[in-house]
């Protein structure tokens, strides 16, 4: 891999006081947090397996394969402008993570900023290749958000305040230059976030326009079936849907040939099973674990498990569109109806942690001021009720799906401790296709899922994520009060969004949604990966899946 080149990473609002300040991006080779360093030594094989729950249905991260399975191939097989660099974790000494609050160049060497904080210049790497060996250029960056505003793709609802036009936002200099340019300096944090995760993957815009037709003028069916479309570490080799997908590493990665060159990613379908093989070391890597078999092998010297700090969240949504959940009061009460402690006892066996609001707690200019503690307190809720004018238990359904094992737990404890609270509860777990139906139909009263922010560092990104403004597709829960939008905006306008100022105006955001309750966090939970001993580079990420190109053998 190419050397490390270094870089200097600023705050916005210093950025904005210079007429133009450069920031140079580091080239991430080898060595150290920064890099995938390392050959196969002290093993001679070069190939990596992983179990995997299932492969993604399909390849484009605009048809909305969904699940972890389409996350990871994402990043395999695409590359970013920009993303966080990587750091050793504070919490684990085996474990990397990412640094949310700098950025570093993947395809982009540098950016620029305007004195006004609204104009940002990239220059792109030069002798940059696709999978197909397409040369990398402004076109490619331009095309890419041109497609991701013309497709199904999620990018264009995620991208938001920062990007909404990206034919006005986006322009081309010349070959190796684009510029964005947002609404105002509020927006600059969140951009940088926004395209620093996988949902700024860049397109190879030769390759597709090559595929394109009348009926699908970007190509999303042919690259959902195809595939290495993009410029990432890894070129799929095969795919064979239910069985397992390979990789081999690519030469032309801008940021260095991976240290591991082939990877198998088998499907597993039962957790159990998964566990078994890493753990006997049948296979190299597991994942989608069940937390109780993750703790089982804590001590085991066979495997290394991970225990950093993650944005993994086991999420409770309330649909305040139906009766009796459309009075806060009951949300209210169901938020003091919940065993959390129980849950992160019995469910997660101790590897979670409470979950308090919607934000970084960590962020520079983090304000958690008048934000409630997880408590389970049966007396509490039902007073809410009674105040609420509610006779007789509230009977509700806890909707979950059969893929995430531990949701059906944690409905269970949920439903154990119910009563107590004045609620009665059912669960239905039903497949994954069942949930999202019902998830965006209205069919259900309350519905668990793990999930997480990726762009978790941006305040505007996870206050909108799930509740953006006049948007039920995504805004399923109901939740849409113009005083919490009128903050968000307030904290935009601050123009850093990374200040005291506009931590305030996030702060009082957040002490609306707790008001209006249409979401309850319950724990953030520790990775569900297990590595066979002697294979390093593990990273957390805020999507929660592996970056193959950190990783060796020792």
């Amino acid at each position: 891999m190419s050397p490390a080149r270094p870089f200097r990473s600023t705050r916005l609002a210093a950025l904005a006081a210079a007429a133009i300040s450069t920031l140079v991006l580091g080239a991430c080779g080898s060595g150290g947090p920064s890099g995938g360093g390392g050959g196969a030594s002290g093993n001679t094989s070069d190939t990596l397996v992983e179990a995997v729950a299932t492969v993604p249905g399909g390849l484009a991260f605009d048809a909305k394969p969904g699940g972890y399975e389409a996350f990871e191939y994402t990043l395999l097989t695409g590359a970013t402008l920009i993303r966080n660099p990587y750091v050793e974790s504070k919490d684990d000494k085996n474990a990397l993570t990412q640094d949310l609050y700098k950025f570093e160049g993947v395809l982009a060497e540098s950016y620029d900023v305007s004195a006004d904080g609204t104009v940002f210049t990239f220059h792109l790497r030069k002798g940059v290749k696709s999978q197909a060996g397409n040369p990398f250029t402004a076109d490619d960056v331009l095309w890419s958000y041109e497609r991701k505003w013309n497709s199904t793709s999620i990018a264009k609802s995620i991208s938001l305040p920062a990007i909404t036009d990206p034919k006005k936002q986006l322009v081309k200099v010349d070959d190796y230059t684009v510029t964005f340019t947002v609404a105002q300096a509020g927006h600059g944090f969140p951009l940088l976030s926004v395209i620093s995760k996988i949902s700024g993957e860049i397109y190879d815009s030769t390759l597709l326009k090559s595929k394109a037709t009348t009926a699908d003028p970007y190509a999303v069916s042919w690259s959902n079936e195809n595939g290495n479309f993009g410029y990432g570490p890894y070129i799929m080799t095969s795919y064979k849907q239910n069985e397992q997908l390979t990789f081999d590493a690519n030469p032309n990665y801008p940021l260095g040939e991976p240290a591991v060159k082939h990877v198998i990613q088998r499907v597993v379908p039962d957790a159990g099973n998964r566990a078994t093989l890493v753990k006997n070391g049948d296979v190299d890597v597991a994942v989608q674990l069940r937390p109780a078999d993750v703790a089982d092998m804590e001590k085991a010297d066979s495997v290394t498990t991970f225990q950093p700090d993650t944005n993994n969240f086991s999420w409770i949504f309330i649909n305040s569109n139906k009766a009796p959940f459309d009075n806060k009061l009951v949300r209210q009460a169901l938020f003091y109806a919940v065993p959390y402690q129980d849950i992160i006892d019995q469910v997660y066996k101790g590897r979670a942690k409470p979950a308090i609001g919607l934000l970084d707690p960590g962020s520079p200019g983090y304000d958690g001021s008048g934000l409630l503690t997880q408590k389970y307190d049966p007396a509490k809720s039902k007073e809410l009720l009674a105040k609420a004018g509610v006779t007789g238990p509230v009977k509700y359904e806890i909707l979950a799906s059969s893929a995430v094992p531990d949701m059906e737990e944690m409905a269970v404890q949920i439903q154990s401790y119910a009563k107590d609270a004045g609620f009665d509860v059912t669960i239905a777990v039903v497949p994954p296709a069942t949930f999202v139906e019902r998830n965006s139909s209205g069919q259900w009263d309350v519905r668990i899922y793990r999930d997480m922010s990726v762009s978790y560092e941006s305040p505007p990104y996870s206050l909108l994520l799930a509740f953006p403004k006049d948007n039920p597709i995504r805004n399923t829960a109901g939740f849409n009060e113009p005083s919490y939008y009128a903050a968000v905006d307030a904290g935009v306008a601050a123009g850093d969004s990374l200040s005291d100022a506009a931590g305030k105006q996030w702060n009082k955001a957040q002490l609306i949604w707790q008001d209006y309750r249409p979401q309850i966090q319950v724990a953030k939970v520790e990775p569900l990966m297990v590595f066979k001993k002697g294979i390093t580079g593990f990273v957390h990420r805020t999507d929660n899946v592996l970056d193959f190109s950190m990783m060796s053998f020792s």
